[in-house]
């Protein structure tokens, strides 16, 4: 009878570093689709949130709705509560669309900057969840309710307006609302965000290989470089000279300007 004969070490070896050859190949090239594929749904998502708001101004005279301080179901309707605002408008909207598909964990349930996912206050139902901010310059000017201390000037009001491809109306965010200043500072490492702090750190974030996805006035959706952040109109009177007080920190001198 002929002896059977079984793998050699050295060639079950061989085996074995070909596949890790395989892996180094194919990994790779399998994080690059799902990361592409990340991008197109978070850019899908952003734009229907854009057609919503479309929807709202179209029925109001054009207008945005008011900056307003309420971010419960029962306050005035003010762009600060926003998600209640879109979910009257979209009863049935799919929740998974209020997600950027990299971020999509809640703080409450240990989720952290940048991908991390607010939500709405607990103790007023429906709790929203979701992982895109507004852009607080673009509201309605009311004195009784954006606070004495902003200038009236600054809020763009409606989209149909000079250089609305500029203006930011929603973003990759790690609070549901920012209100960015131009001489707010960067964030001195990747991941700092202070809910009360400047409030570009909300969107300066490192969510898609140093990029954000954003929707702008003009409804279009587009991918922007962190240090691009600087040089958008986030409201009227934003200069686009403007830089980060402090300059750069370390974590982003080698991004593109």
């Amino acid at each position: 009878m002929q002896k059977q004969r079984g793998f050699t070490l050295i060639e079950l070896l061989v085996v074995i570093a070909i596949i890790a050859l395989l892996m180094s190949i194919l990994m790779p090239a399998l994080s690059k689709a799902k990361s592409a594929a990340q991008d197109v749904i978070d850019k899908s998502n952003q734009h229907q949130f854009t057609l919503i708001f479309k929807f709202y101004t179209d029925e109001h005279d054009g207008y945005f709705p008011p900056r307003g301080s309420g971010t419960t179901p029962t306050a005035q309707l003010a762009m600060a509560a926003w998600p209640y605002l879109i979910a009257d408008y979209m009863p049935n909207i799919d929740e998974n669309m209020w997600f950027c598909p990299s971020a999509t964990k809640p703080y409450i349930e240990g989720g952290r900057p940048p991908f991390a996912a607010w939500n709405t206050p607990l103790d007023e139902p429906p709790v929203i969840y979701g992982s895109y901010g507004v852009n607080f310059w673009v509201s309605s000017y009311n004195p009784a309710t954006a606070g004495a201390s902003r200038d009236p000037d600054k809020f763009w009001q409606t989209p149909n307006i000079r250089g609305c491809a500029y203006a930011p109306l929603l973003i990759d965010c790690t609070w549901k609302d920012t209100e960015p200043e131009p001489y707010d500072p960067a964030p001195e490492y990747d991941g700092d965000m202070d809910i009360g702090g400047p409030e570009i750190k909300r969107v300066c974030i490192n969510r898609h290989n140093y990029k954000v996805n954003a929707s702008f006035l003009d409804m279009s959706v587009k991918t922007t470089g962190l240090k691009r952040l600087w040089k958008l109109k986030w409201h009227k009177k934003w200069s686009l000279d403007a830089f980060p007080a402090g300059g750069w920190p370390a974590w982003m001198e080698h991004l593109p300007e």
